[in-house]
């Protein structure tokens, strides 16, 4: 499989799957696009009886798109464990925000990943980890300022995460540590429910800063 993924049609579905995913609103890393073309040109392949260099002639970047959204569709089970896909960016605008305020959002990004990540929940934990990388990138790049240029759409997919992750705590259904065993956890999970709320507030706030 080595070899058809080097060839021209191969790295060429690689690419319009990748452009039909942007058109469906979402972004997908290209190591992704990748392994499912990869997998589904050998399916055909190993099925039909035929070379992979055929196989990838029969494969349409519709298909494949099919696949990796349905794989990534929230409302279907193990949808969480998909990574690799996020929303696409459309907003690229920034808004000035004061370092400590950034710290804050970065806390909340933290402990937004860490609340995903011990519950089971690994494309919102990831995603959580990327969005305080690019807060942190910002943070470097003020070089001791006051405040930091940073893009509207990690405000708004920091919020929005946040407070899915808040409202999976409020309700019960995650915990700092989910072992089954009660120790006090509630409690802490009350006290991060309500930071969280805040964090969201702030973040959105912040974002509001674009419009005017």
């Amino acid at each position: 499989m080595a070899e058809i993924q080097r060839s021209t049609p191969f790295k060429a579905l690689v690419a319009q799957t990748t452009a039909v995913l942007l058109t469906r609103g979402l972004e997908v890393e290209p190591v992704a696009v990748r392994d499912v073309v990869s997998y589904v040109v050998n399916t055909p392949a190993k099925n039909v009886g035929v070379d992979a260099d055929e196989a990838v002639h029969l494969v349409s970047p519709e298909i494949v798109a099919d696949a990796i959204e349905a794989a990534a569709d929230d409302s279907r089970e193990g949808a969480s464990a998909v990574h690799a896909v996020r929303p696409v960016r459309v907003d690229v605008r920034t808004v000035e925000v004061p370092t400590m305020a950034l710290g804050r959002l970065v806390m909340a990004g933290a402990q937004a990943g860490k609340y995903a990540s011990a519950n089971g929940d690994g494309r919102s934990a990831a995603h959580a980890m990327d969005l305080v990388t690019e807060l942190g990138s910002a943070t470097v790049s003020a070089s001791g300022g006051d405040l930091v240029d940073v893009p509207v759409g990690v405000l708004d997919e920091l919020a929005d995460l946040v407070e899915r992750v808040a409202g999976q705590v409020d309700t019960g259904h995650w915990n700092i540590c989910p072992c089954g065993v009660p120790h006090e956890q509630e409690d802490v999970d009350r006290q991060v429910v309500h930071a969280m709320s805040d964090d969201v507030m702030i973040a959105r706030e912040l974002r509001t800063k674009a419009d005017q």
